[in-house]
């Protein structure tokens, strides 16, 4: 079996487990728990891509920054959100509101486009 789907397997269940528990996330001392683990991730990530990646960029550095960036895309939402409809934001497949599929879209593709994105346009702009 190939060690980078292993790795990429193992740094993407932290992002699982934020998502299933994202109810919690309103708690404060819940949300900087999840925070430094997804930076610990990202760290590790960083560090596994430098020294062990065969390829330039494998997928698990991108895997890495998933979680950190759903809990931003996450926090950013949450705020007006919570503002304007006075409740938290439901992010799953099938929101029971019809309202909530405005930020689902928004964290699900923002999640998964969001760490190829800042690579390309601004990791590689400060590395060269």
């Amino acid at each position: 079996m190939n060690i980078d789907l292993i790795m990429h397997f193992i740094f993407f269940i932290p992002l699982l487990i934020v998502a299933f528990n994202q109810k919690k996330l309103k708690y404060k001392d819940i949300f900087l728990k999840y925070l430094l683990i997804s930076i610990g991730v990202l760290f590790l990530g960083i560090l596994y891509d430098n020294f062990l990646a065969k390829e330039n960029k494998s997928i698990v550095y991108y895997s890495s920054q998933m979680t950190i960036t759903f809990l931003l895309l996450y926090k950013i939402i949450r705020i007006p959100y919570y503002l304007i409809f006075k409740r938290e934001p439901e992010i799953s497949k099938m929101p029971e509101n019809k309202i909530d599929i405005i930020p689902t879209i928004i964290i699900t593709v923002g999640t998964m486009a969001l760490p190829f994105i800042i690579d390309t346009y601004i990791i590689q702009k400060i590395i060269l």
